[in-house]
């Protein structure tokens, strides 16, 4: 069951600090804490120089002392790696204004340094200290005077004495009560955007964080392996974030902004795993056998995933599978991609030739088609080579159409957010959800 402090992460984000919560943080604790009346700053001691080489010791303890050993820990970038949300032995004997249970009474914030007084504080890191000690006593509602070092707390010790942290305590209250008065300089933030491409270039990406729907954020999904690719940064995405930003030594905040977006520039999307027989795919209970075995060859020879061209079909054909399936506005489409009377020409057939095979036997025109299109690995590529083959390769936000004309009025109703564009994520939104019921129960096989 989840200790009380679970307003941490909460809080330190409101402030505009980047937080990085450890699985499991809001079960991790040594029991319940007390009423919170104040902070206690610590530095680790740890010798290394990374970011936050202390972390595993934080949470699991020492030889001499179980963890977790503080609730925040700082990391040189200013991360606030949230740690446990109950009570942690980070205090030991001491007493500050008649207060005696520092463990209780305490949160602990054990920021990186070696503390050898050679070991420089960071700029970033130290006004990440600021302001995420000021957020705490703030949400609690203490003044500065209940933050201390602690050296303070244990001043009184004739034992054991600490020396932590090596920053001079009565300078660092008097940052944090300008952070609580408003009189400290505002925290540049991530950007919104990234910057402009160049003078008079397109806008950039926006910063994509947990809770957002954007079709970027599906571009993400795809890079970093996310199911599914449904364009909403929920919690698996920022795991799958962090986890890219860890492996390439940036700071795990779960963020995509622009340090971010162009690591993952460098990054294509994964070809897709082999698909064998044995393996049930998206519609496969709507068609035979020797179907789906054309299917994944087909699927294999682009580079795509079979339940993507699975899902496009079911779309294209009102989830038939009919290779004699007509287009109800009348253009004379037929089929399971519905083949355009002019592109049957350039296949060396007809529509009603087409109309007239099995699906099977139409699978044969299908695989011709795509072969004009190969390397469309994610299923807005795939099915924008049916849709608008112009847009393969382009972002998700890339725009097909937009008012005022003729093909912007002809597909307005794919506009989703009425702003007067579609665009390529929106235009895939019908066969995202064709995938979706394709691969429930009672149509996967």
């Amino acid at each position: 069951m989840p200790y009380s402090l679970t307003w941490l992460p909460h809080v330190l984000k409101a402030a505009g600090l980047k937080v990085a919560p450890h699985p499991g943080w809001e079960n991790r604790g040594r029991g319940e804490m007390g009423k919170v009346l104040g902070v206690i700053c610590h530095h680790t001691g740890d010798q290394g120089s990374s970011n936050m080489p202390s972390l595993n010791v934080l949470i699991r303890g020492r030889s001499d002392l179980p963890g977790p050993l503080a609730q925040l820990g700082l990391g040189r970038d200013g991360t606030f790696y949230i740690i446990a949300a109950g009570r942690c032995n980070h205090a030991g004997p001491g007493n500050w204004r008649g207060l005696t249970q520092g463990n209780t009474n305490f949160l602990g914030i054990e920021a990186e340094n070696k503390g050898d007084g050679r070991d420089k504080w960071p700029a970033v890191q130290m006004d990440a200290y600021h302001r995420g000690v000021a957020a705490i006593l703030k949400h609690v509602g203490r003044g500065v005077e209940f933050c201390i070092g602690h050296k303070e707390w244990a001043r009184e010790r004739t034992v054991n004495k600490k020396h932590d942290p090596t920053f001079d305590m009565n300078e660092f209250r008097t940052r944090v009560s300008a952070v609580l008065t408003g009189a400290a300089a505002p925290l540049a933030l991530i950007p919104a955007v990234e910057p402009p491409t160049g003078r008079g270039g397109a806008a950039g990406r926006p910063t994509l964080r947990r809770g957002m729907t954007h079709p970027l954020v599906a571009e993400v999904q795809a890079k970093l392996e996310v199911v599914p690719v449904n364009g909403q940064f929920g919690p698996k995405t920022e795991a799958a974030v962090r986890a890219f930003q860890r492996g390439e030594d940036m700071v795990p905040d779960g963020i995509v902004g622009p340090k971010t977006w162009a690591a993952l520039d460098d990054r294509e999307a994964p070809p897709p795993k082999a698909a064998t027989d044995d393996v049930p795919l998206a519609w496969g209970k709507k068609v035979d056998s020797e179907f789906k075995r054309k299917v994944r060859a087909i699927s294999a020879g682009i580079g795509c995933d079979p339940n993507y061209l699975m899902a496009c079909m079911a779309f294209e054909s009102g989830e038939s599978f009919s290779p004699s399936m007509k287009n109800m506005a009348g253009s004379g489409a037929t089929g399971l991609i519905q083949f355009m009377p002019s592109t049957a020409k350039g296949l060396g057939t007809t529509t009603e030739a087409l109309a007239r095979m099995t699906a099977v036997q139409q699978l044969d025109f299908v695989e011709r088609y795509f072969k004009s299109y190969p390397n469309v690995r994610t299923l807005e590529d795939v099915y924008m080579a049916i849709l608008w083959p112009r847009a393969i390769g382009k972002p998700n936000d890339y725009v097909l159409f937009a008012a005022p004309t003729k093909q912007y009025k002809q597909n307005s109703g794919l506009d989703q957010n009425r702003d007067g564009k579609v665009t390529k994520f929106e235009a895939a939104a019908a066969v995202r959800a064709k995938l979706s019921k394709g691969r429930t129960d009672k149509y996967i096989g």
